[in-house]
């Protein structure tokens, strides 16, 4: 349940309060002048809103740590979130707000912040040098290899040197054993060095492996969404690219599905930017729940965007599907409630949240035409959602 601004005449109407969380907090003064201080109205609301977006985003950007867990911190940031923007208990999981400004322990949320900042660094710090020394490791191996190179073409260079002696010289004997006992020698030197490359390169392929593993979970990292868990613009475009060169190969049906959410703007004005971060986050959910293939990319590529590639899915199958987003998401709750919602719930004996503003969104898709570039794909199918739109929105239509 978050908090709605106050109005500005609401807030002029108490000269020596502080308005937080729709409510008034007298101020005790300590002497006429300290009285003099507080006689201007001061809205505290837009300020611990924006402390609430920063620890909610930190909440949903962290990872996972070694000794601890992304889901552990996001929930232990939300809670001080809950505790310092609407006055809840830290002791109370959820619930109406019950502690006044003065009440709420802020040095507290501040000190939770950097204390998780100051793990994240360090694990960060470790990472980067664990990926020096895979590097580094993979340039001293190379510098044994070639070292090595070196050594034997040394001890190949004296051996052939012997026989050139020894043919030069008179007795035909000398120059039979130079010969034999050179090329043994340098036999022996080939296999040395066949040896020594193979360990070296077993142990270069085994770092090089570690940092494979490495690079691939920071690329990983690189195209999600923090705050959906969904898949970003970045990973969007090289899935789409990636399925119209398979396309290209088997010929298999491809579509592309692209969502909006209708009247998010509202929801951030009205009910402040946290609750638009919740919503966007239970729409997201509502696609999971229709894309339930591992081979459905599933994106944010926008505020309120979101592009769903689906390989092997012929038009008719993306229809069913853009249908199914529309239903899916009318079913979802925004996921929060104003004072005056919980208010009415109580009113109607109903679960808390059930008079919040039900979601709709607006859905165009396409199926992916022969010969056609990935802009032009995207352009027929964002052609489609504009005509939804237009059309009154929470429909899908196809481009």
């Amino acid at each position: 349940m978050l908090f709605r601004r106050p109005a500005p005449e609401r807030a002029a109407a108490a000269p020596l309060s502080l308005v937080v969380s729709g409510a008034l907090v007298v101020a005790p003064a300590s002497s006429a002048t300290d009285a003099a201080s507080l006689a201007v109205p001061f809205d505290l609301a837009p300020l611990l809103d924006a402390f609430g977006q920063v620890l909610s985003a930190y909440a949903q950007g962290s990872f996972d740590l070694p000794d601890v867990s992304s889901s552990d911190t996001g929930a232990e940031l939300e809670k001080w979130r809950r505790h310092t923007v609407l006055g809840i208990p830290l002791t109370q999981s959820g619930g109406f707000p019950s502690l006044s400004a003065s009440q709420r322990d802020y040095g507290g949320a501040a000190l939770a912040l950097t204390d998780h900042r100051r793990r994240e660094k360090r694990y960060v710090e470790s990472a980067l040098s664990d990926l020096r020394d895979a590097l580094w490791a993979c340039v001293e191996r190379v510098h044994a290899v070639a070292q090595a190179d070196v050594q034997a073409d040394v001890a190949t260079s004296v051996q052939v040197a012997r026989v050139h002696t020894a043919i030069r010289g008179i007795e035909t004997r000398d120059v039979k054993d130079e010969v034999l006992n050179a090329i043994s020698a340098i036999m022996e030197i080939s296999r040395s060095r066949r040896d020594t490359q193979q360990v070296a390169f077993g142990m270069l392929a085994e770092r090089i492996d570690q940092l494979g593993s490495q690079l691939e979970d920071a690329r990983r990292e690189s195209e999600t969404d923090t705050l959906t868990g969904l898949g970003n613009r970045k990973r969007f475009e090289r899935a789409a690219q990636r399925a119209i060169q398979i396309h290209t190969l088997s010929r298999s049906p491809l579509s592309l599905v692209l969502v909006d959410l209708d009247f998010l703007k509202p929801i951030n004005d009205g009910y402040g930017h946290s609750a638009g971060d919740a919503t966007l986050h239970a729409v997201a959910g509502s696609l999971a729940k229709v894309f339930l293939r591992e081979s459905d990319v599933i994106c944010r590529i926008g505020g309120d965007e979101f592009a769903v590639v689906l390989a092997n899915t012929d038009v008719r199958v993306a229809s069913r599907l853009a249908d199914r987003v529309v239903y899916q998401v009318s079913l979802t709750r925004a996921p929060f409630a104003t004072p005056a919602d919980a208010a009415a719930d109580a009113a109607a004996d109903t679960p808390v949240g059930t008079t919040a503003p039900v979601l709709s969104a607006s859905v165009g898709y396409a199926a992916y035409a022969d010969g056609e570039g990935m802009a032009a794909w995207l352009a027929r199918a964002d052609a489609a959602l504009y005509r939804a739109k237009k059309e009154g929105r929470g429909r899908a239509i196809g481009g």
